[in-house]
C-alpha cells in the first residue's frame, strides 16, 4: 500500500517540479514526473530492503528525497544539454 502512495506523491512532486524548474520547453511533459516516480520507487524499495520500517518516516524521507534530488538534477541538466545538442545540429545542418 505504501508503494502506491510513494508513486502517487513522487508523481505529484515531479509534476510540480516540471513547472518550477526553468527550461521545460526543452523536454517532454512526462520526463520529470516519470523520473520522480522511478526514483521514488527505487528509493522506497531500497529503504525497505535495508530494513527501514515501512510504517516509519525514514522510508518516506529516503524515497521522496531521492525523487526530489534526482528530478531536480535532471531538470537542471537536461535543458542545457538539449540546447547544446540543438545548437550543434543547427550548425551542422546550416554549415555555419
Amino acid at each position: 500500500m505504501e508503494l502506491v502512495l510513494i508513486v502517487t506523491f513522487a508523481g505529484i512532486l515531479g509534476l510540480a517540479l516540471r513547472y518550477i524548474i526553468p527550461g521545460r520547453e526543452h523536454h517532454g511533459l512526462a520526463v520529470l514526473p516519470a523520473t520522480a516516480i522511478g526514483l521514488g520507487s527505487i528509493g522506497w524499495l531500497t529503504a525497505i530492503w535495508v530494513g527501514l520500517d515501512a510504517g516509519g518516516p525514514w522510508g518516506w524521507v529516503v524515497a521522496l528525497g531521492l525523487a526530489l534530488v534526482g528530478t531536480v538534477a535532471l531538470g537542471l541538466v537536461l535543458p542545457k544539454r538539449r540546447k547544446a545538442a540543438d545548437d550543434a545540429l543547427w550548425r551542422e545542418l546550416t554549415h555555419s
